[in-house]
């Protein structure tokens, strides 16, 4: 028998002093069973990142012709497509070919190290598509605020994350890489 996906609840309150973007949203996230709680939390950065009134999330790890998030016109074209993760270059070339933006947010130092110059080289001089790091660099870890209802907050300015609860915050370092 298959496991299902657990489900978490997010009040979440987003300030980006960069695209001007300030907005409260209620979500909710699936986490697949294949999933770590860090790594949803990662998904939710990407998701607060990239924030748009039409930024939903899709299937993607349970469908693979889907990213992980995506924002779509009512047209049903494909206007932003978000991976996270270490997508290969089919993947990626798959995203541009359907989307007017890629983004891919990677968040292990070490592999993403070990990636990223194989797949810049192919990418570098592609506009569609942006790749991203994220790390933790203030008081983490990323799971720390993960309940089964969570009321968080987070700014951005810069190249900075601050996602916090009533309690307490982390900070994200995002570095643009392509």
């Amino acid at each position: 028998m298959a496991l299902g996906a657990t489900i978490f609840k997010v009040n979440l309150n987003i300030s980006n002093f960069n695209t001007h973007y300030y907005q409260d949203d209620n979500l909710t996230l699936a986490m697949h069973p294949s999933e770590n709680e860090a790594r949803m939390m990662y998904r939710l950065l990407a998701y607060i990142y990239c924030a748009h009134e039409d930024l939903e999330f899709s299937k993607g790890l349970s469908n693979t012709e889907e990213p992980e998030l995506w924002q779509k016109a009512l047209t049903g074209d494909i206007i932003h497509w978000i991976e996270l993760g270490l997508p290969d270059e089919k993947r990626i070339r798959q995203a541009a070919g359907k989307s007017q933006k890629v983004s891919i947010f990677t968040y292990h130092q070490k592999k993403a190290q070990d990636w990223l110059p194989k797949i810049k080289a192919k990418f570098d001089n592609n506009e569609k598509v942006n790749i991203f790091h994220l790390e933790v660099v203030e008081n983490g870890p990323i799971d720390k605020f993960v309940t089964k209802s969570m009321n968080l907050s987070c700014t951005i300015e810069d190249n900075l994350m601050y996602l916090g609860n009533d309690d307490e915050r982390i900070g994200i370092e995002v570095t643009k890489s392509c």
